[in-house]
């Protein structure tokens, strides 16, 4: 019996682990598709010059679907580009700088001409790309200690039950 639940709490404790390190993994590929999904917006605008509404319906990944959703539930492409940053900024995946950077980019589109817009889009991207650096470091280092850290503590409890 005590075997059975010592090797339940070290699969638990590993598990744990495990999920922290998915986590900054996941983070990651989140900040790897909002980059896409501005490049897709900057080379939209600086071909066909689409509206905002356009460019969120032909977007592809997360975020884009969660504005396509609020779009659907308010033609106000404004307070659905706000709902959809909130529905993504309570997914574990979703770091804060990512959110705000969203909001702050979402009350700036749609405000100046088309070349100003793409400049606009520039800039994000270039902050995107230095918060997936520091992403992925993050998810290098302590997704390591977070696998590592939860097998030893999963053998400590298990060798403490034992």
């Amino acid at each position: 019996m005590r075997l059975a639940a010592g090797i339940v709490i070290m699969l638990l404790c590993t598990a744990w682990g495990f999920r922290g390190s998915v986590t900054l993994r996941k983070r990651c590929a989140l900040l790897r598709e909002l980059r896409l999904l501005l490049e897709h917006f900057s080379i939209g605008i600086s071909c066909t010059a689409p509206t905002l509404e356009e460019l969120a319906g032909s977007g592809q990944g997360e975020f884009a679907e969660l504005l396509r959703e609020g779009l659907s539930e308010t033609p106000d492409i404004r307070a659905a580009w706000s709902r959809a940053v909130d529905r993504l900024s309570e997914q574990s995946c979703c770091g804060k700088e990512e959110a705000a950077l969203l909001a702050e980019l979402g009350q700036s589109l749609g405000t100046c001409s088309a070349e100003s817009e793409i400049s606009l889009l520039k800039l994000y991207s270039a902050r995107l790309d230095r918060l997936l650096e520091q992403a992925e470091e993050a998810a290098e280092k302590k997704g390591r200690l977070y696998r590592s850290g939860g097998v030893l503590a999963g053998l400590g409890a298990a060798v403490m039950l034992l």
